[in-house]
């Protein structure tokens, strides 16, 4: 499923292939509309470029859809189909319901949410 989800992001002798992770690793905090398509560029640098660690992490405020968490379906059809129904995500991205979680080790971290949102955050995510 990677590599045809991820068909032409991938170089011979990549970390994608061989399964070896680069030293930056990347976080997106926001998956609304605009964090989601953000979040889609990100998985596909991850990919693409070496200094990367495959996987991205998705903070997600956690919503029932159908009955069922957002989080999981995000991570079993690597869509969100609540904000951004029918953009496929790479399947390096993860959706994570927990923000400590989800910045945890990350040396980048993307924001991308309404203002109002950003300072109670910050507690969560000061270490």
């Amino acid at each position: 499923m990677l590599s045809r989800v991820s068909k032409g992001l991938a170089r011979p002798g990549s970390r994608l292939l061989s399964g070896a992770a680069g030293s930056e690793k990347l976080a997106m905090v926001g998956s609304g509309n605009f964090g989601s398509a953000l979040v889609r560029i990100l998985g596909q640098n991850a990919l693409r470029h070496d200094i990367f660690d495959n996987e991205v992490k998705l903070y997600v405020y956690e919503e029932m859809i159908d009955g069922k968490p957002l989080t999981e379906i995000i991570n079993e059809t690597n869509e969100n189909v609540k904000y951004l129904k029918g953009a496929k995500f790479t399947p390096n991205v993860k959706a994570v319901p927990d923000l400590a979680e989800a910045v945890k080790g990350a040396t980048m971290v993307c924001f991308c949410l309404p203002h109002q949102f950003l300072k109670p955050l910050m507690p969560t995510i000061k270490e």
